[in-house]
Order: C-alpha cells, then structure tokens, then sequence
C-alpha cells in the first residue's frame, strides 16, 4: 500500500469552497472583431511553452505569467516541489526547515506569507494552528504536477489573500476519458526510494465518464542538516545529533464527468501524509513531527455561448499535525542532582541527568500528545460575460469558512471566520487599438475577522510586433495566524522563564501594495528562437507581522516601519532547432524597513540577487537528453543574538518593541550549486524513461538557512560562567545545503 489507513475518515463530507482557479475558458470568449487576433498572437506564441488557456488569460492583461511544464519537471528528476522550484523558476527563494519535510516558497523578495501557494486552485496559505505552522507545498507530489503556473505581481483579487507578491499554482494531471498510465521507481543518496504511480481509464465506452487513481511513497533519511560541533554540549549528549528521515505518503482519485462538449464536472479527493524531523541544535533531543493533510474538490464549468460561461468550484482541508519534542533534563541546583537512572550518584551542576522531558503539548502518548490543525472550506460561483464587442466582463462570488481543529489543550480561543468576497474585472477594449489588453478590477471582502476590506488590481498588454509591453498592480492583505494571535508556547518543566512566545490578539492584516512591469521580445531566425524580457517591481508592506527577540517573555506585533522590496528581473532564452536550449534568468532585491533601528538593512533571508540556467540537449532522434542547471545565489544575510548596546527601544508608534540591530550577522550566501541529469527514453514511443541525476555536481558547501540559537540548555551557562546577555550565550548555525549526491530513476507510461 502507498499509505498505512489515516485516523478515521477524511472527514467525511466535500463541502463547498472555492477552487480558485482563473478563468478557465476565457480565451475563447473574447470578441472576434476586437480580441481574435490578441488572442492568436498569445497562443502561437506560448505553444513552445504549453500554457493553459487560464495563463494566457491572465498574461493577455499584463500579468507575468511564467510555466514549468511535467516534461521540464520529469528531465530535472526533483524529487519535491521545493527542488523543482528552486532550479526552474526565477526569482524564487526556498525557505527550508531543518530537512526536506518542510519549506516554504518566497517569491521575488517576499516573506513565508507573500506568496501564496495553490493546488488546482485550491489554497494551502499555511494558518498557523496552535502548535506550529503547517506548510501545504510540502505536500505536493512533483510526479502529478502537469504545469507550475508562476504568476508575479499582487494577484489576490481571484486567489484571496496572501497572493500580494505572487501566486504559485499547481496543475496536476487528470483523466480524460482515455486509458492511461505512470509508473516508477527511484534510488538515490542517503537510501532514498521512491515508486509512484497514476492510472486513470474510462467507466463507459463513450468516455464521458473516467477516473484516475494515483499514489507516492517517498523515503529517504536525508543529508546532514547541522554541523555536529554546532550544538550545544547538552543537546548533544541527549540524543540531539541525529539523522533526518523523510517519508511522504500521497493517494488519491480524481473523477471527470464529461456532460457534453461544453459542460464538465471534476471532483478530487488526495490524502497526504509526511513524516519528518526537526529538531535544532540549541534544544531538541527528539522531535518527529506527523502530518495529515486531506483535500477534496470539486468544479463545475458550463461554456454556454461564445459571450457567457459560468464556473462554480468547490475544497474542503483539514490538514493536522502531531508533533513531539524532548528536551535534556539539566541540573539547576547547585549541589547537584540525584541521577534519575542510579539514586546513589550525584549529577553536578549544569551536566546532563541522563533524562528527557517532553514540552507541553509535543510529548509522547495520549496523554502528552495533542492535535494541531484547522479546517477550510468554502465556494465561488464566476461569471464571464461579453457584455458588448468593447466590454467583457468577469465578476464572481467567493466565500471561505475557517476553523481552528486542534486540540482543547493548548486553550486556544475560538478564532473561527469567514469572508464573503465579491470581485468584477472589466476587460475594456479600445476602439483605436484593438491589440490593447486592459484590465480594471476591484474586490471587497466582507469578514468576521474585520469589518470590510476592498483590494484593486489593474494590468495592460500592449503587443508591437514581437515584442511587447506589459504592466500590472494590485492590493492584497494577509491575516494574522492563530500561532501569532493566540500561541502560548511554555518551555519544560525546569526552565526558570515560562514562556517563549505569548501572542497578541490584537493583531492588525498585513497589507500589501505592488506594482510590476517589463518589456519582452521573441522571434524566430530559422533554427534559432530567441526570447527576453527585461522587468522590475515596487512593493510596500505595512502593519508587518514581526516578533521581539531576547526578551523574557517574546511576542509579535504590527511594526510600525513600512517594508520596501525593489528589483529588478531579466530572462533570456535561445533555442536552436530541436536539440540546444540556452536560458538564464536574473533577479535582484533591495528589501528594508524605512524606519527604526534596521532602517536600510537587507530583509533577513532575502537573498539580495539570485540567479537560475539552464543547459539542454537531445539527439536528434530525441532518446538522449542532457541537462544542467545552475543556481547563482549572492548575499543573503541572518541577524540573530543579543540587540547592540544602547539600541533596545520602544518602536516608533508604541505597537511593539524593536529590539535594535542584532550584534551577530551572518552573510551564508554567494554561492553556486549546478545540478545536473543524462535521460535516455527506450521504447518504441519512447515511454520507458531512464534517468541518471547529480545533485550539487561540484560539491559547493553552503546554507540553504542560517539560524541563531542560545546555550539555555548548556553546561557552563546553568552553571553560571555566564548571563543570557553574554556574547558566549548566542550562536549560529548554517542549515547545510545537500552535498553531491546520485540518484537514479526508471519510469514507464503505457
């Protein structure tokens, strides 16, 4: 079996939500006097790059839209979305926990939250349950992805919330009424295995109705993490070097009821499970983390006429998370402790007992070990209408329901909301320039969360031959997580301060404001296809959800300091004929505060330029593919420790307190890591792919993360050589990015 039976049922109901995917028939719906030939230039145009007619929509009005199809996926041999991002998408930057069981993806200079993350439209925008957050594109399966739709720039007004910066959603595949078939198996590094498959077939012979079935088991115990002389001497002795097995288990099926040549109706129900470990080298001993995550959906889309069609869609997750941490029991008392494994020995002062305690609420049992997670659902109805050969118009209904699920243990109030949002998009044509692709939208949300808010958006494509001009901007907000408003987070039972982090309920949305623009060209000189664009972005973020650092008792707060992020991209590709590809893309960020104590500073793990290549070739024949792809990072920097003395302060407004500038700093980026891939496809069709990958080819060492830890848990600082404000006190430690590694795939279609 891919997957041991889950806790019970998936919850048992599909209740309404909203799948959130764009316009899904839009591109045939534009007028024929005023749009057709818009229309023909963007789709020839992307054929070399398979978009879908929801992605032209959206780049036909100014969006940059950028895709990553299977095929692409399938020849880089990444093993998890965060690979494939990484190596295939420009300006992304992975944010890793300490393994592969966690990450987040931050686009273009933007935070954890600024980018929103969707499955089939789906939302997976992590809200922060009462134990600890849950990161939704952990749980993607790459072997599913048909396309990664990479969309920049404010784009909330379809997707809700958190797309300030960007919107990132996931295609996957689905059955089509024909018969049809995946499977394969993979080997690698650090004993990692993995074999997956999907089948999806026909339930009558006219194929209006079929189904897929699909599944994952991934395994592997993962590279080292942390340097073992970075922990402190009592983490270590307990048990806190350790490795860092990953298991990810997927199963699922998708339904398509094909009603006839313009009406559908889809429905998908998929059930994650990941098993993974995080703990860090200033205070875990053991920390396995399990996490469920169930999702089902449906659609319904009906294309009445070439003037109207209609879209209603549906989700419903539940995703949950048990999680355990053991923390070394030291002495505390000056005359020494009475070994808890041999009563007639004395443990002296600041040594390790030989004992384990749980945290609160992460312990091991029934008794010790408590749910965390939430529930999401809710629908939208949308509607594009050409209202008049100068006018279409898309306009809709979304409403989302959320609910926190964990356990009554961590005392968390009843937080529960919905949002009721209500959007119209004009798309007005010019009658002096047809080609002119103009889009005015503007949404209100209604929550219990707050009274009202209302977002824009706005975006222009103007073609000139092969070239054009595109430019887009919008609003968007970000609520607070329930960890941020209500988190209660008490150390062991022997720490001498009772909390880590105490949350504030009266936390304000972030808001977010971004503008983005770039020029581009493509054209074909015989074999030779050249593409670029040359682009940038302004972005502000105010009411910045941050957190007080080296207080006895931490919490978060709304900074008063306005965030700016600044850059600029360029891109370039040059295909020749059939068989070379060239492409690199470039991204600078200048992301600070504008006022306080890190007013100029570069944002904390924001890279300040980053880079991705690629290099590919096939045979003529096309059986044999050879690829590289390298990644070019530049400075990024972590801040942590003790603030400089004399900078601990009030922040300006009185909203919370600012600490200073962190006097430990630590630049881990300026680095290049090349992976690379030899495919052979066997077969008569070539449908027997074999694979050989390396990751890191030339064995860079260098930090995924940088994180700052304290000796709370060590010997000499509970032995009193020193105070918490003491420089010896405070550490750092890079989150070390995987070492070369190999890895070989056998896969199959039939």
């Amino acid at each position: 079996m891919f997957l041991k039976a889950p806790y019970g049922s998936l919850m048992g109901l599909l209740a309404l939500g909203c799948s959130l995917s764009t316009l899904a028939h839009a591109a045939d719906d534009v007028a024929a006097d005023a749009a057709e030939p818009v229309q023909t230039v963007t789709v020839e145009a992307k054929k070399m790059a398979r978009q879908t007619l929801a992605a032209q929509q959206s780049e036909a009005y100014g969006t940059e839209v950028q895709i990553v199809t299977a095929q692409q996926i399938e020849d880089s041999g990444a093993i998890n979305l965060a690979e494939a991002m990484q190596f295939l998408v420009k300006g992304v930057n992975i944010g890793y926990s300490p393994d592969e069981g966690e990450f987040t993806i931050r686009l273009d200079g933007g935070g954890d939250r600024d980018t929103l993350v969707a499955l089939d439209g789906v939302p997976t925008y992590d809200r922060g349950p009462a134990l600890e957050n849950i990161w939704g594109a952990t749980a993607m399966d790459p072997h599913m992805i048909e396309t990664i739709e990479v969309y920049r720039g404010g784009n909330s007004l379809y997707y809700g919330s958190n797309g300030g910066i960007g919107v990132v959603n996931i295609i996957t595949k689905k059955p089509d009424g024909t018969r049809k078939g995946e499977f394969g198996i993979s080997y690698g590094s650090f004993e990692t295995r993995e074999i997956w498959g999907n089948y999806s077939f026909p339930l009558d012979k006219a194929g209006k109705h079929s189904l897929m079935v699909y599944g994952t088991m991934l395994a592997t115990d993962s590279p080292r993490i942390f340097d073992p002389t970075k922990f402190t001497d009592n983490v270590a002795l307990s048990g806190g070097i350790q490795d860092y097995p990953y298991n990810r288990n997927n199963i699922g099926a998708k339904y398509l009821w094909k009603i006839d040549d313009n009406t559908e109706f889809r429905a998908n129900a998929i059930l994650v499970e990941s098993l993974f470990q995080d703990p860090f080298p200033s205070g875990e001993s053991y920390s396995p983390n399990t996490l469920r995550y169930p999702i089902m959906d449906a659609s319904f889309k009906k294309h009445f006429s070439d003037s109207l069609s209609v879209e209603a869609s549906a989700y419903y997750s539940n995703p949950k998370l048990w999680n355990a941490e053991l923390y070394p029991e030291v002495c505390r008392i000056a005359a020494g402790c009475i070994d808890p494994n041999n009563p007639t020995v004395t443990i002296p002062r600041g040594a390790w007992t030989g004992a384990v305690e749980p945290a609160f609420a992460h312990g091991f049992g029934t008794t010790n070990q408590f749910k965390s997670g939430y529930k999401e659902y809710g629908a939208t109805v949308r509607a594009l209408w050409q209202v008049h050969k100068y006018l279409e118009l898309v306009s809709g209904v979304q409403y989302v329901s959320y609910k926190d699920d964990s356990s009554e243990a961590f005392a968390t109030p009843n937080n529960d909301n919905a949002t009721t949002g209500v959007f119209f998009d004009f798309h007005p044509k010019l009658p002096f320039s047809p080609s002119t692709n103009i889009s005015l939208a503007v949404r209100t949300d209604f929550s219990d969360a707050f009274d009202s808010k209302t977002i824009w958006k706005f975006g222009v494509r103007q073609p000139m031959g092969n070239a054009y001009i595109r430019a887009n901007g919008g609003t968007s907000y970000s609520l607070p997580q329930t960890n941020e408003l209500y988190i209660n987070n008490p150390r062991p039972p022997q720490a001498t301060s009772p909390v880590f982090t105490l949350g504030n309920p009266d936390l304000l949305p972030e808001e977010t404001q971004t503008f983005n623009a770039g020029i581009g060209y493509r054209n074909t000189f015989g074999a030779f296809t050249v593409s670029g664009e040359i682009g940038g972005f302004d972005t502000e973020i105010t009411n910045r959800i941050s957190t007080t650092s080296g207080l006895t008792v931490n919490t978060y707060f709304n900074s008063s300091a306005i965030t700016k992020i600044k850059g600029m991209t360029a891109e370039a590709d040059l295909h020749i004929g059939d068989q070379w590809h060239f492409g690199l893309a470039y991204t600078s960020t200048d992301a600070s505060e504008t006022a306080g104590s890190r007013k100029g500073l570069q944002l904390q793990e924001t890279p300040s330029w980053f880079a991705t290549g690629a290099i590919d070739w096939s045979s003529k024949d096309g059986r044999l593919k050879f690829q590289m792809l390298p990644r070019f990072q530049g400075a990024e920097w972590a801040r942590g420790g003790p603030a400089l003395p004399g900078t601990t302060k009030p922040a300006v407004g009185g909203k919370g307190q600012d600490t200073g500038v962190p006097r430990y700093s630590k630049n881990f980026g300026n680095y290049t890591v090349v992976n690379a891939s030899v495919t052979y496809l066997a077969g008569e069709e070539m449908q027997h792919r074999f694979q050989f990958r390396v990751v890191n080819l030339f064995d860079e060492y260098y930090a995924e993360r940088y994180g700052y830890g304290n000796n709370f848990y060590g010997a000499a600082f509970n032995r009193g050589e020193y105070s918490n404000t003491d420089d010896r006190y405070f550490y750092g430690y890079p989150f070390e990015g995987k070492p070369r590694s190999f890895y070989a795939t056998f896969a199959t279609k039939f």
